[in-house]
């Protein structure tokens, strides 16, 4: 008869599952990704490509909304060590930004995370607040793995599917350099609005097109409008790049916008 096998020590942890390549910028428009205005202006800079150089993104200014942005738009994060040391010091001041108005968020919703780095400095702030990551790549996935965010989800929040599970799920929602990367940055606000309780706070912060280190475009125009439309209250100044606004209870629950779903999709509003 043979001897009883010694148990077994624990199991090495899951690798983190690998990530693909994804292409530095997303295709170029010939629109305004605001307002839809085919009136467009570069800025042209000594330090910057001439429009159409193969590869490289330059700064244009809609005529009609004043909304500046990259074309083609960038689809990662800068990878240079000082623009790297430069994100992680927005990323406290944001987040700093945040305890001032709500200081004991449960649920926390970052947009576009990538790898989680803003919600990875976040939790030195809100130890007890729980970070979800949303980003179209499968890298939301990586950072799950690593315990940087505790739900992962692939996709756009535009997407019907995720907009019907996230409906009013989160106490504060965060769109990190995120706005000026999408096709149509209206319907995203209000997407991330959608996901937002009662009460909620929405984070916006997007880089200076000024400093050409940092990809990303300045504040539309309309934003401040738009959030006002949309129901909230703009709690930070007129001039700020990083913008913190709350949902009133008078905010809509279905939003007029073409990519959202029917209300057969949900039970009714609480």
């Amino acid at each position: 008869m043979s001897a009883p096998s010694a148990p077994s020590g624990p199991s090495a942890p899951r690798p983190a599952p690998q990530v693909p390549p994804v292409p530095r910028y997303g295709p170029r428009r010939e629109d305004c990704p605001w307002c839809g205005s085919r009136r467009l202006r570069t800025r042209p800079r000594r330090e910057e490509p001439s429009r159409g150089a193969p590869g490289r993104s330059v700064l244009e200014r809609c005529l009609d909304c004043r909304h500046a942005f990259r074309n083609p738009p960038p689809t990662l994060g800068p990878e240079h060590p000082l623009v790297r040391a430069a994100v992680r010091l927005r990323h406290g001041l944001a987040a700093r930004a945040m305890l001032r108005r709500c200081p004991g968020p449960e649920s926390w919703l970052d947009v576009g995370t990538g790898d989680a780095d803003f919600p990875h400095a976040a939790r030195a702030h809100f130890p007890y607040t729980s970070f979800d990551g949303l980003d179209p790549s499968h890298r939301v996935l990586r950072a799950r793995a690593v315990e940087r965010v505790e739900e992962a989800f692939v996709g756009r929040l535009t997407d019907p599917h995720i907009a019907a599970r996230l409906r009013a799920r989160y106490d504060v929602v965060s769109l990190f350099h995120h706005l000026e990367r999408v096709p149509d940055p209206r319907a995203e606000l209000r997407a991330a609005l959608h996901v937002l309780r009662p009460g909620g706070h929405l984070l916006v912060d997007v880089a200076d097109p000024r400093r050409l280190l940092v990809p990303g475009a300045s504040h539309p125009a309309g934003l401040r409008v738009e959030l006002a439309a949309q129901g909230c209250t703009v709690l930070t100044g007129a001039r700020a790049h990083r913008v913190i606004a709350r949902k009133d209870a008078s905010a809509p629950w279905y939003p007029s916008v073409p990519w959202y779903p029917s209300a057969s999709w949900y039970p009714s509003a609480p």
